[in-house]
């Protein structure tokens, strides 16, 4: 598993007693996920009709699409961070391309109200 992956995850309902496969994209670094137990997730669903303002529409015509492995075009619910333990991990599906990566990294910037990347000075 490695960051920007798109995996299916028995993802847990609210009961924890239940869970349904459902693809997300791993977001937390290597580093992170590697050394430990849990990994951070953005969820993904294939229900395009209820967006809200931070969602990035993938539609089966985008270049990157097939790397992806979604099936069908689909919403990456970019507030929808989660942080859960690997072995909720069923499979790897694919992987985001450049274009998609940046294009997450950007919504999260904007959810999270955060700056613009500035890179250090001297880099």
């Amino acid at each position: 598993m490695n960051k920007w992956d798109v995996v299916l995850l028995k993802f847990p309902f609210t009961d924890l007693q239940t869970t349904k496969v459902r693809p997300a994209i791993v977001i937390s670094p290597n580093s992170f996920h590697q050394g430990g137990q849990d990994a951070l997730f953005i969820l993904i669903t294939s229900n395009t009709d209820r967006q809200s303002k931070h969602d990035i529409i993938v539609e089966s015509s985008h270049p990157e699409f097939a790397q992806s492995g979604l099936r069908k075009e689909s919403a990456i619910r970019t507030p929808k961070i989660m942080v859960l333990s690997k072995s909720l991990l069923v499979k790897t599906i694919g992987s985001l391309g450049p274009q998609l990566s940046l294009l997450v990294e950007k919504e999260l910037r904007l959810f999270l109200e955060l700056p613009p990347y500035q890179p250090p000075l001297g880099s």
